[in-house]
């Protein structure tokens, strides 16, 4: 426990000096250096070791210009005059070398240590990449949510419009069965548009607002019930299904986002089924990878240019405009298969297919593995 009142640059001047200090700096996720009076490196924490892709140890009576770039060493020097006239350097951004890889940009503290001991400076960095990724991502977040509002306004107001014009038409027209019938029929599709839409976001939404429920299920049996809803979809008829998963295999993860990802996908492998196809076929194949399970989704539809791949889980992207469809699915695939700490692929040609390779971890097995790890890591230290 530290002693009120003090700093961990404070506490290195406790008794045992490298028995308690050393044990809390060890426990920093932040770089921590130590340097002795020479400015030589006395004592980095794994992080430090990690992060400036050092081996263990190898850090230890390296010289302080050895951590930052050269061009970075005129900072370096206002820096520790500054801390020893008294003047404690709080948050500077600059960089630390990386061995044999690119610097990083860090927020950096520095103080002097006025003790009996050997050590005298004490370095904390945080790594301001992580703090770059996290804006990155917050804003990348915020044009999504810009591009969902402007899209799904765009999507709901078109078939809106649509059925209010085919309204009045009809109103025109009220004897005429033919024409009637005609007109409903546009209005149905429209309607099929609109609900097709609005499932998108409210799954969409659904999956963004749930907390992860983790639960061991069999594989098989799953992916058989979601192949077994589509019994009444339009074109089910035409397109043949195989699955092959091994009655043993069973993943523990959250199943209700695991059955949204592959629903998605078997709806789009019947629907973007090449037209008056005879021998529509898709594919669905299971095995052991990583830690883990990958699936394989793959048929012989229409396919895509892979020049367009690239967009292919982008928000409200169609890649064939005459196939209904609210451009969603593919995107909350994406976004579901990252939620649950896999990664998607996608391989297709144009009218030669699709095969979309989703890869899942068993979270049993990475907390087993991270409690190896963990275990690992104290017996070491």
């Amino acid at each position: 426990m530290m002693l009120k009142g003090t700093s961990p640059e404070d506490s290195l001047m406790c008794e045992n000096k490298y028995d308690f200090p050393e044990k809390l700096l060890r426990s920093y996720t932040d770089i921590v250096l130590v340097f002795n009076e020479d400015l030589n490196v006395c004592f980095a924490n794994s992080y430090a070791e990690d992060l400036l892709n050092y081996k263990e140890q190898a850090l230890i009576d390296q010289h302080i210009t050895q951590v930052f770039p050269k061009r970075q060493h005129r900072l370096l020097e206002s820096i520790i005059e500054s801390v020893e006239d008294g003047r404690n350097v709080r948050e500077r951004r600059t960089y630390l070398h990386v061995r044999r890889k690119r610097n990083i940009p860090v927020s950096l503290s520095f103080t002097f240590i006025q003790s009996d001991h050997t050590f005298k400076y004490i370095l904390i960095a945080k790594d301001q990449q992580q703090y770059t990724k996290a804006t990155d991502a917050l804003k990348q977040k915020n044009e999504e949510l810009k591009t969902l509002i402007y899209r799904a306004s765009h999507d709901l107001k078109g078939p809106l419009a649509s059925v209010k014009g085919l309204f009045n038409l009809l109103a025109d027209e009220p004897e005429d069965t033919e024409t009637l019938k005609y007109y409903l029929s546009l209005i149905e599709r429209s309607v099929d548009k609109l609900e097709d839409t609005l499932s998108g976001l409210l799954e969409l939404g659904l999956s963004s607002k749930k907390e992860l429920q983790f639960t061991s299920f069999s594989i098989r049996e799953c992916l058989e019930e979601i192949i077994e809803r589509f019994e009444n979809y339009p074109g089910r008829e035409e397109v043949i299904i195989h699955l092959t998963a091994n009655e043993d295999l069973t993943l523990h993860t959250e199943k209700k986002i695991f059955e949204s990802i592959f629903q998605n996908l078997v709806e789009n492998s019947i629907k973007y089924r090449k037209p008056d196809q005879n021998d529509a076929v898709t594919k669905i194949s299971v095995r052991r990878y990583k830690h883990g399970l990958k699936i394989k989704v793959k048929d012989n539809g229409l396919g895509m240019d892979r020049n367009l791949q690239k967009r292919a889980f982008d928000m409200f992207y169609r890649g064939h405009e005459h196939a209904e469809g609210s451009g969603l699915g593919l995107f909350i695939v994406k976004n579901n298969a990252e939620k649950l700490g896999g990664e998607i692929k996608i391989k297709a040609s144009l009218n030669m297919g699709t095969e979309i390779q989703v890869y899942l971890p068993d979270m049993q097995k990475i907390e087993e593995e991270n409690a190896k790890s963990s275990v690992g890591t104290k017996s070491t230290s």
